[in-house]
């Protein structure tokens, strides 16, 4: 039942949050914004994402998951209120910055809840699925808001998300706090990251790289390679995602992260070499499948290793952590495809970067496992003996 009620929240919540990366761009466009300070008005979210990941981790193992989740909710709420009452570049980076950190706490304290509903042996599985509602809203939100927008509903639709989003919160009152887990006793400084947690952060942004590098130059360069549609990539990436996510969770369940990091990163180097080399729709199409087939692993694989070392009482950090480590990898993307474009060799240079990272980060992955003995961490941040 509470699991449920996690995933229709989510569904109503991350899909009004993410209307406005469809429809902001364009209505600060229409408000006579330059593309420059466009991109820098939604570079803002992108930049809080970063800031507010591992403070949320330790915010919800501090006060509770629900108490965290609640209150990011009704902050999300606020933001797209505001988003649709104000105008102009500085009062909208602002909210937008707000609004990310309200979505980043939000999935930092769901993870971390969803992960005590399940078995120990159903954990990553559990709370990677519920990922897949992330995904879902995200491949359809914006482009309903670029929709919205086009049929002249412009800021206003703005409000009818934070009326989405204040139904998505309301159902968070229907989850039961037995699941929840708050300190106990004599408070403890919560932990914020851990080194043994460094493993999966370095996994999860290498192989989150490609996310930034396309999200940034692969559109246009295939429009440039005469492709039809070079969004192809991202819509077959999603699609074979959101098919494989569960499969790669029970095979972590099952194996452990690191039987499924190796295939996870060797397929996605393969996805990526066909990206660079891709001149025909055939070619996008089979480099988004190979990436979204390493996507669907990476998220369960990331989770299993960051399960490994961390108990209830400290999953908000390590989901902290996760969230770091993906934001943060996106970002390095971004950069990453503006240095190769500066240098001339653009999308192939900064694509194929991305299909080498995760092959080296590897061999640091698969040595992390401590001997083959399971640790985990308790609230004061001490492995058991």
């Amino acid at each position: 039942m509470a699991y449920a009620v996690l995933i229709v929240s989510a569904l109503l919540f991350e899909l009004a949050l993410n209307l406005p990366i469809g429809a902001m761009p364009l209505a600060l466009a229409a408000e006579g914004s330059s593309t420059t300070v466009v991109a820098l008005t939604m570079g803002c979210g992108i930049f809080a994402a970063l800031l507010v990941s591992l403070p949320a981790g330790a915010l919800a193992d501090r006060f509770g998951r629900l108490a965290t989740i609640r209150f990011a909710a009704s902050l999300g709420v606020v933001s797209m209120v505001g988003l649709a009452l104000v105008h102009g570049p500085l009062a909208s980076g602002l909210l937008l910055g707000v609004r990310s950190i309200a979505l980043v706490t939000y999935m930092t304290a769901e993870f971390a809840y969803a992960s005590v509903l399940a078995s120990k042996e159903r954990a990553v599985s559990g709370v990677a699925t519920l990922g897949m509602i992330g995904n879902l809203t995200f491949a359809t939100a914006p482009a309903l808001g670029v929709f919205f927008w086009q049929h002249g509903i412009g800021r206003s639709q703005f409000g009818f998300a934070a009326g989405l989003a204040a139904a998505g919160a309301l159902c968070l009152w229907a989850l039961p706090a037995r699941h929840d887990v708050r300190p106990r006793g004599a408070k403890r400084a919560p932990i914020v990251m851990h080194p043994r947690w460094l493993p999966a952060t370095v996994f999860a942004a290498t192989t989150v790289l490609q996310g930034g590098v396309n999200g940034s130059l692969a559109v246009l360069t295939f429009q440039q390679r005469g492709i039809v549609n070079g969004a192809a990539i991202f819509s077959a990436s999603a699609i074979t995602a959101f098919a494989l996510r569960y499969p790669a969770g029970r095979l972590v369940d099952r194996f452990g992260p690191r039987a499924i990091a190796f295939p996870t990163a060797l397929i996605q180097a393969i996805g990526c070499v066909l990206a660079a080399g891709a001149h025909s729709l055939t070619a996008v199409i089979l480099a988004g499948l190979c990436l979204g087939a390493a996507w669907g692993a990476v998220v369960p694989v990331s989770l299993g290793l960051l399960f490994e070392h961390s108990s209830t009482r400290t999953r908000g950090a390590a989901m902290g952590a996760y969230n770091l480590a993906f934001n943060g990898g996106a970002a390095c993307g971004a950069v990453l495809a503006t240095i190769a474009t500066l240098s001339g060799g653009g999308y192939s240079l900064a694509i194929a970067v991305c299909a080498v990272a995760p092959l080296v980060a590897l061999p640091y992955v698969l040595r992390s496992q401590n001997g083959g003995r399971r640790r985990t961490l308790t609230a004061a941040g001490r492995a058991p003996a």
